[in-house]
């Protein structure tokens, strides 16, 4: 597994992030720690946790986590009742968040910590100064930020905070953010993390015959991963089943590779066993210009 720096700072990241969607729930913890375990000898450095995760980070403070293993965090988004949420940037609850995420996982700091929400209420200097209060105490090493657009990601580095990377769903299913937040964040020397990066599972190629019964699909998630089952996405997965036919590998690979070759610095998945960590910590396939530029050209969309 590659690793690269994030934007423009000293901080190098592997090129697939493992993503904890699924601890506490599909995923227990002796699973957990099998795919700890085996990411981190895979050459994986970086682990995710989603907004609200109060029960991955749970599971997550369980588990033996290697020193060199860096934690991926969001704040911003909180749930008092489960049909309840809540979202800001105010100076309490990023400060409150961050409290308890590393008394939950048991690590004196976060190494990225990702502002999961664009808080147009609360003036930018309070967030900027949690920020730096954060910094300054080491609780936090690096500022992410997620859900922003490129006007308001440049908005936040305009405010002080030293946003190192922007979280956003890419893939070839999903370009959108090449039509304004790559720009913005390639100019800011920004680095870019891929969430979703399999294209919410369907890039596998998992549906082409029937749903796994035990799928993000066929649960309660069906809409999440429903939406990439539409015509336009059926064509550009034929054309990722031909390159990956062409190449003898499969769609996960090609789907992996094309992000790599777009200047993602990680991508996250969110694999639930053994078997499916290893495809993707096993994928290194690296695409000819020609495949890459078809792949370019069936995957855009007036959109992105």
């Amino acid at each position: 597994m590659k690793h690269q720096r994030l934007g423009t700072t000293g901080l190098e990241v592997s090129d697939v992030g493992l993503g904890t969607f699924e601890w506490g729930h599909r995923v227990d913890d002796q699973v957990a720690q099998r795919l700890v375990d085996e990411y981190k000898d895979a050459g994986g450095n970086l682990i995710e946790l989603p907004s609200s995760a109060t029960i991955s980070a749970e599971v997550l403070g369980q588990l033996r986590l290697p020193e060199e293993i860096l934690l991926l965090a969001r704040v911003g988004v909180s749930m008092s009742e489960p049909d309840h949420i809540e979202v800001g940037l105010g100076r309490s609850r990023i400060l409150s968040q961050v409290d308890t995420l590393l008394r939950t996982v048991g690590r004196d700091h976060l190494d990225v910590l990702v502002l999961d929400v664009f808080d147009a209420e609360v003036d930018r200097a309070e967030t900027a100064s949690a920020i730096e209060t954060l910094l300054t105490l080491g609780k936090i090493r690096y500022v992410g930020v997620s859900h922003h657009t490129g006007w308001q990601l440049a908005e936040m580095r305009g405010a002080g905070i030293p946003v190192a990377c922007a979280v956003a769903e890419y893939s070839l299913l999903n370009r959108e953010a090449e039509a304004e937040l790559v720009p913005a964040a390639d100019y800011a020397g920004v680095a870019l993390i891929a969430g979703a990066g399999l294209g919410r599972g369907v890039l596998t190629d998992k549906y082409r015959n029937a749903t796994p019964q035990d799928s993000r699909l066929a649960g309660e998630l069906s809409e999440y991963a429903g939406a990439y089952l539409d015509e336009r996405s059926n064509r550009v997965l034929a054309g990722v089943r031909r390159a990956a036919t062409a190449l003898g590998v499969s769609t996960l690979d090609i789907a992996l590779a094309f992000n790599r070759q777009h200047g993602i610095a990680s991508t996250l998945v969110s694999p639930r066993t053994p078997a499916q960590l290893a495809e993707v910590t096993g994928s290194e396939v690296e695409l000819a210009d020609e495949i890459a530029e078809v792949l370019d050209q069936i995957s855009w969309s007036p959109s992105a």
